[in-house]
Order: C-alpha cells, then sequence, then structure tokens
C-alpha cells in the first residue's frame, strides 16, 4: 500500500500474541489493522451546499464558520448546540492554527472532535447541516496521515469507523475482508481483556 492510500485509512495497532512451542514463551507482536475512511454522503439536501464549501476550501465543516457564511444557519446552530457552543468556539481555533500549519491544533482538534461527536446527531444535524462530525473525523485523520503523524483515537471512536467500514463493505464476495475480520475480533478481545484503570 502506498502512502497516499495510507492517508485513506486509520491505523489501529493491534497486540497478537504467539505462543513460541520450542522455547516455550509467549511473543507479543503488533500488527496494524487498516480501517478505510469511509466518507459522509451529505444529507439532507440542504447540507450539499455546505459540504461542497467546505470540501472546495479543504477545510473542516466549522460551525462557527458556517454560521459566518450561512447566515439562514444562526438560529438552528444557537438551538441545538447552545450547551456546547464555548467548545465548538475552542474547536473553530483549533481548526484556524491547524489551517495555519500547527500539528498539535490539528491534533486538539481531533480530540475534540471525538468529544462533540458523543452528542450527535442533533435536530440540526439531521435536518440541515448533514452529518459534519464523521466528515471532520475523516477529514482530521488524513490531515494527520498526510503529516506522518502517530495518534490513536478513543476505543469508542475505533468500533465507530469499523462499523462504517464493515457497511460499505457488507456485500463484498471476494473474501478480501478476511484478515480485516480476523485483526478485528483480536482487537474486541484484546479490549475485552483490559484491565479496568
Amino acid at each position: 500500500m502506498d502512502s497516499t492510500d495510507k492517508n485513506n485509512y486509520y491505523i489501529e495497532p493491534v497486540e497478537i500474541e504467539i505462543y513460541l512451542k520450542k522455547a516455550g514463551t509467549v511473543k507479543t507482536i503488533i500488527k496494524d489493522l487498516y480501517i478505510e475512511l469511509v466518507d459522509e454522503d451529505p444529507l439532507p439536501e440542504n447540507a450539499v451546499k455546505i459540504f461542497d464549501y467546505f470540501r472546495e476550501k479543504d477545510q473542516p465543516i466549522d460551525l462557527i464558520e458556517l454560521q459566518n457564511r450561512f447566515p439562514e444557519m444562526i438560529l438552528p446552530v444557537i438551538e441545538s448546540y447552545y450547551r456546547f457552543i464555548d467548545l465548538y468556539e475552542k474547536l473553530s481555533m483549533h481548526f484556524r492554527s491547524a489551517l495555519s500549519g500547527s500539528i498539535d491544533s490539528l491534533r486538539q482538534a481531533l480530540y475534540m472532535t471525538e468529544l462533540l461527536m458523543k452528542y450527535e446527531p442533533t435536530l440540526c444535524s439531521l435536518k440541515l447541516i448533514g452529518d459534519f462530525s464523521t466528515y471532520n473525523l475523516n477529514y482530521l485523520i488524513r490531515k494527520l496521515n498526510q503529516n506522518n503523524e502517530e495518534f490513536l483515537l478513543e476505543d469508542s471512536t475505533v468500533e465507530y469507523l469499523i462499523k462504517r467500514h464493515r457497511s460499505k463493505h457488507e456485500n463484498d464476495e471476494d473474501g478480501s475482508n478476511k484478515e480485516f475480520e480476523k485483526l478485528v475480533e483480536l482487537w474486541q478481545y484484546n479490549l475485552k481483556e483490559k484491565p479496568i484503570l
């Protein structure tokens, strides 16, 4: 897989324990689970112009900038996001800083996006904006990949990406998903076996 392809994947390290019979020991190796980033179609219809605007600028969908560009969205955004608007303002600052080249802000924007995704969908995203959180998640992962930055996502976010990958490939009959599914199974097993801190 070339580096351009790698940009379109989230790579989760999976620990695999191998029993070495002759030595009578267990060796742990790390195998990479490549989870394809499945892009979000802008739904509902109103979301198409919003997604197109930010895609053309090669930018994440920033709720603060969105209100400046599409004034008709001010009231719906405030009604749906008033409890988290301070976090979206902070996220907007990280977006602007990341667009200026700050890798640290890019990483902070990713982690804030993960946090805010827990409160989606809202009425505003369902009826007007579309799934901008998934768009932003994929955008930020790709940008970090392009910069060869190492990062890890929360387990719940990894589960979400796996679910989207499976949904896209559920009708594939060529068996290309077998290794993917084996690694997912191991990853899920390791998750269950993790000690609770």
